[in-house]
């Protein structure tokens, strides 16, 4: 038995929150305002409001997105018909801010790699459709000492991922510690980025031809309500990934376990 609060109980492999997040209030940075972004923002605002009226410190957000509301994001994401023409972030943060009382940031620009490695924050959430964003932001963590975790995640028409790890390889003081979402999938990323066409969905036929309802949202509140909300209120977690399926109604855990990560190429030992 481990007395690590970051780390490994016997067969158990419960994760614990890093010992530095305690009693603190945390820094969220939200990367992606579209649909699964709008969506776990949105979550985020709820489980602020829980955990906070329970007597936990909350958290702070910053959003980041350059894109700007369309005609065909609405309804399929949480805009509506006035919010056209306008910032992603800078509509989002600023609704929850004026009617939700908190003072959260929104930053109208794409989150490059650099950022990753530069900007400060405790838990990083990617909710980006291109894998060539999510590859750059990867390996400019891989190389970096950025002490935080990161939640991707990703979805196509009717199925999504979503993973919880490191931020970097960086050890939490010495601790043990999660593979990163890019040790996991990123060749996956790198092979998809070299065939990714950017095109812009022009209606909502387009739009829920890629994404079907629901997946965005789903995603979201399995996101929150499975790993975010347990790892804050109780600090720890037994599983740090979903696999979801809207088609086949299902939802599959990842549990902490080095043999699960052993099936995308990921050795123990690689664990420092």
């Amino acid at each position: 038995m481990t007395n690590s609060k970051f780390g490994f109980e016997n067969t158990a492999r419960t994760f614990y929150v890093p010992s530095d997040w305690v009693d603190r209030k945390l820094k969220i940075a939200l990367v992606g305002c579209g649909g699964t972004g709008s969506s776990i923002l949105t979550e985020l605002f709820q489980m602020f409001g829980i955990l906070t009226k329970l007597g936990c410190d909350g958290f702070e957000v910053t959003a980041y997105d350059g894109d700007l509301v369309s005609q065909s994001n609405v309804f399929r994401q949480n805009f509506w018909q006035h919010d056209v023409g306008n910032n992603k972030a800078d509509v989002l943060i600023t609704r929850f801010n004026q009617f939700g009382g908190v003072n959260w940031k929104s930053k109208p620009v794409f989150f490059t790699g650099e950022m990753a490695a530069t900007e400060e924050y405790d838990l990083l959430i990617t909710a980006v459709d291109k894998a060539s964003v999510r590859y750059e932001i990867g390996r400019a963590l891989d190389t970096s000492v950025k002490r935080a975790l990161w939640l991707d995640m990703g979805n196509d028409n009717h199925q999504s991922n979503v993973l919880l790890g490191n931020a970097s390889r960086q050890k939490f003081y010495g601790e043990k510690r999660l593979p990163t979402p890019f040790e996991l999938f990123g060749s996956q990323w790198e092979e998809a980025a070299k065939t990714e066409v950017d095109t812009a969905s022009c209606s909502t036929e387009e739009a829920i031809q890629k994404q079907t309802f629901g997946i965005n949202g789903m995603t979201a509140r399995a996101a929150a309500s499975m790993l975010l909300f347990p790892l804050l209120r109780f600090g720890k977690l037994e599983h740090h990934g979903l696999f979801i399926d809207l088609h086949q109604a299902e939802i599959t855990k990842m549990p902490v376990d080095p043999l699960q990560w052993s099936f995308y190429g990921y050795q123990e030992e690689n664990i420092n």
